[in-house]
């Protein structure tokens, strides 16, 4: 098996048809598997048109926690164990794949290779039917803000992470599915594969982000207590990884924030 591509999904009824259509749809013609792991509160009927396919293994799991994340966690925790492939695609339940992604990442890459790759995105903008391209967050790159501030690279989000199992299998050995509360699967595994320099990021556009007001980012504006939760977090986690303590104006303002609140 050269692939599995692991669907988490909870409540996307109305999107959930066009994720797996993407998976099936897929011009790699050698082995691959599709695997959903779903916590909605109604689960897919085994007899489903959905679910006919030979390819695909669906489990339907209760809620593990009140943190969404960790409820993301869990689910790709379990998809990672029952897997069979080589190389793990990460897919939320509301995103898309391109019809070439499983082609172009056995052609460009060896899946016996340790790395986790993110690869170039697409928003769809839900409302508007629309395709948009993202944004480049080129600050992010500036010497100084790294400095000061953020020292992790842009994160592009869950579905577009894809990798070797054996690095997923060390990730979960590594890292609670409870404690990081409020930091999603995406930033887990990127900073987690950052600091061993297992991490590359593609350029090529393979993966369809759904934007919408049901989307998890947007719980996270920067005048929430959330915001703050995850970013004061996301500097202890790293500082976690690395087992060296951060000295720079983001961790200050963070830790403030967070005492006040």
């Amino acid at each position: 098996m050269y692939f599995s591509i692991i669907i988490n999904t909870h409540e996307q009824p109305d999107k959930i048809k066009r994720c797996i259509q993407s998976c099936l749809n897929q011009s790699f013609n050698k082995k691959y598997e599709i695997l959903i792991i779903d916590t909605s509160r109604n689960k897919i009927d085994k007899n489903s048109e959905l679910l006919k396919s030979k390819k695909i293994m669906y489990q339907h799991c209760k809620i593990f926690s009140k943190y969404p994340e960790i409820n993301q966690l869990n689910k790709i925790a379990i998809g990672v164990k029952k897997s069979r492939g080589k190389w793990i695609c990460l897919l939320d339940g509301d995103d898309f794949f391109n019809k070439n992604k499983l082609n172009f990442i056995y052609k460009n890459h060896n899946l016996n290779d340790k790395l986790i790759i993110q690869d170039n995105y697409s928003y769809f903008n839900e409302d508007k039917k629309k395709y948009l391209y993202k944004k480049s967050k080129q600050y992010k790159n500036n010497f100084l803000f790294k400095k000061l501030f953020s020292i992790w690279p842009i994160i592009y989000g869950t579905s577009s992470i894809s990798g070797n199992k054996r690095l997923f299998n060390s990730f979960f050995k590594k890292v609670s599915l409870t404690k990081w509360n409020f930091i999603a699967i995406d930033a887990l595994i990127v900073l987690y594969s950052l600091n061993k320099n297992l991490l590359i990021n593609s350029k090529e556009l393979l993966t369809f982000k759904s934007i919408g007001h049901n989307n998890l980012s947007s719980k996270y504006t920067f005048f929430s207590k959330k915001y703050w939760k995850r970013r004061y977090q996301q500097i202890k986690y790293w500082e976690f990884l690395t087992n060296k303590k951060i000295f720079n104006l983001d961790k200050f303002i963070s830790h403030l924030i967070n005492s006040i609140f």
